[in-house]
């Protein structure tokens, strides 16, 4: 099929399928659900099973009071222990100066209301600033007189139009 062209061979393979395609791939059959396990205590001998330990008592009041930084915690973190015993375990170990320290990696411990102050250096490189703010102020206040002053010959003119020549300009600022 040399002969063929492109579309009609794309074609033709598209709904025919390719002449040498592979074996489909047949996913694996799923393997069966695994017994569940069998709670079976343990075996002292042949054939007899052992007594189940009695379970430990819950921590008291008075266990939490004794705990040192040192510790096992875990039993005043286990299920069914009262409330207040569990925040007494909690606090007592989380006084351990082992977790007061600060990482420094924290972005928000600085008090950023107190303003830095500047030195007398950077005080100094900013002394150009009063003339370009005095100056700024000087020309804001110049192109508003001309204009109270144009619009008091408006005016005193009764209604007369104004002449191009009589509107203020204001010139850019620049170095030209």
């Amino acid at each position: 099929m040399p002969d063929e062209g492109f579309l009609r061979r794309w074609a033709r393979l598209k709904s025919t399928g390719p002449e040498d395609a592979p074996a489909p791939i047949v996913p694996p059959a799923p393997m069966a659900p695994a017994a569940p396990p069998v709670d079976a205590a343990p075996i002292d001998g042949p054939g007899e099973p052992a007594e189940a330990a009695p379970p430990a008592p819950l921590p008291t009041m008075e266990d939490a009071e004794r705990l040192t930084p040192g510790a096992d915690f875990s039993a005043f973190v286990a299920k069914g222990v009262d409330k207040s015993v569990h925040r007494l375990a909690l606090k007592k170990l989380f006084t351990d100066p082992h977790f007061n320290v600060v990482d420094g990696l924290d972005i928000y411990m600085s008090d950023y209301n107190i303003p830095s102050p500047l030195t007398p250096a950077m005080l100094a490189s900013l002394q150009h600033a009063q003339g370009l703010v005095a100056r700024l102020l000087d020309d804001q206040q110049k192109a508003a007189d001309e204009l109270a002053a144009a619009e008091g010959q408006l005016d005193n003119n009764e209604g007369a139009a104004l002449v191009p020549a009589q509107v203020p300009r204001s010139t850019p600022q620049g170095n030209a």
